[in-house]
């Protein structure tokens, strides 16, 4: 466990640690081991119970084993309780899915706490204790699911969960038997969950069926291959990853919290094992960080080289990919701004003496307006977004489709329903600045014999 803390840069001196205590062999034994490594780094250990209440009574012994050990240890534990079964049922997911939430929720409030008593982030970690047969359980768990090749390096020796918590496996290169020896020889006496003894899920099916099968009549050594094939694997993944990340700082024009606009001949030159990383990437940078499929590269790679000028690829939970004109947009769908208008009427000089500065207003002859949509017009105008028959005056008798006019200004399609109008039915006094100043209608202008002014504020 030491030669992989040092050889993967997991821990060093005086740090804190939040640790993963369930009360099994493998945590027990993490704890115990890293119990000794702080005396001589001076590390701070923080562990963390999460009772899931899926086995009532047996929970609740675990609970009590692990804040005794923690106690005896001069490690207060932390300890959760959720009812998982309940959590699974209200958001439609498995156990197991509800479980892992939880628990990576818990480290990463731990983590906050400790940050907010002055620890910085780089100096917090959050152990794990998924040992090397979990590797060999999860590379052919993603084999059977039929992953791409990223799936097959398996559990990787840390990540970053989304709040930026370092997420650490130090026990990832030692075997099962290997921590029951060490729990016998220490005299740890560790929980055993009984579930896991029992084929009642893929995983135990997994690790108490199939792994034996394969020892037994095809190779005795399945377990020191997969991991194998799992470090090449990896090797491969950090190697394309690298030119992904190279490739998107290349290509991305624009960036913002929702969306990325990539160049699109510079995306479609890429390779695609490379290009799908990129689309990923793009993803991952507005959030998306998981849920994408085969399919759904497959879809993002039609998006890329269509034809059309807007074509789109719809992707789980209100993310999407479109073409804009030549170039591609990986975004997800935003709420409108928050903004409302205030409409005043007052006399031309009044409207002057304000000097209300450019951008934040439009302003229009009172009388005009009246006389074409009566007396209540200034009542009549509204903020909304475009509707079908949409128009706006460009000349005094010359008037444009709102969509002619959104193609000419070259406003995305994916973006026109976002873009804000002030406007009595369906005639467009002002289109709100949208990538640049907004445009006012031509019919209703201040002339010289302008007497009174409709003035229209934007409010945020």
């Amino acid at each position: 466990m030491l030669n992989t803390i040092r050889e993967h840069h997991l821990i060093k001196k005086n740090q804190h640690i939040v640790i993963g205590l369930s009360g099994g062999p493998d945590s027990v034994c993490l704890f115990h081991v890293l119990l000794d490594l702080a005396k001589e780094w001076e590390l701070t250990l923080h562990p963390v119970h999460i009772n899931h209440r899926f086995r009532p009574g047996a929970a609740e012994a675990d609970q009590s084993y692990v804040e005794r050990i923690a106690q005896e240890a001069g490690c207060p534990c932390r300890t959760f309780v959720y009812d998982c079964s309940k959590i699974a049922a209200e958001e439609k997911i498995t156990s197991e899915e509800a479980g892992r939430k939880v628990r990576y929720q818990s480290f990463a409030e731990v983590a906050a706490e400790i940050a907010a008593k002055g620890v910085r982030r780089d100096n917090i970690k959050i152990a794990v204790a998924q040992n090397a047969d979990d590797q060999v359980e999860t590379i052919l768990f993603r084999i059977l699911r039929g992953v791409g090749t990223d799936g097959l390096s398996g559990i990787s020796y840390r990540r970053f969960d989304e709040q930026e918590n370092e997420i650490i496996r130090p026990l990832l290169d030692v075997c099962k038997e290997d921590i029951l020896t060490y729990c016998r020889e220490h005299d740890l006496h560790p929980c055993i969950d009984q579930t896991n003894l029992a084929p009642i899920y893929t995983r135990n099916k997994i690790r108490l069926n199939l792994i034996p099968y394969l020892e037994k009549e095809y190779n005795t050594n399945i377990k020191d291959t997969m991991i194998r094939m799992g470090k090449t694997a990896a090797v491969d993944k950090d190697y394309l990853w690298q030119q992904a990340a190279d490739a998107f700082d290349g290509l991305a024009k624009e960036a913002d919290a929702t969306s990325v606009l990539m160049d699109g001949e510079k995306l479609r030159g890429l390779h695609r094992a490379v290009r799908q990383r990129v689309f990923a990437k793009a993803f991952h940078s507005i959030g998306l960080t998981e849920d994408m499929t085969f399919t759904h590269f497959d879809g993002c790679e039609s998006i890329a080289f269509h034809q059309g000028p807007s074509a789109r690829l719809d992707l789980p939970r209100g993310y999407y990919l479109t073409k804009v004109y030549d170039d591609v947009k990986a975004a997800r769908g935003a709420p409108l701004a928050n903004s409302d208008i205030k409409v005043t009427i007052l006399s031309k000089g009044e409207y002057e003496e304000q000097k209300l500065p450019k951008d934040s207003h439009a302003v229009f002859d009172y009388d005009l307006l009246r006389e074409h949509f009566g007396d209540d017009a200034a009542a009549r105008i509204t903020l909304r977004t475009r509707k079908a028959g949409d128009f706006i005056a460009i000349g005094e008798t010359r008037t444009k489709k709102l969509q002619d006019y959104l193609v000419d200004r070259k406003v995305p399609k994916d973006e026109r329903n976002s873009v804000q109008f002030a406007a009595v039915g369906r005639e467009i006094l002002w289109i709100l600045p949208y990538q640049g100043r907004g445009r006012y209608s031509a019919r209703y202008k201040l002339c010289e014999d302008t007497k009174k002014v409709i003035c229209i504020e934007i409010n945020c």
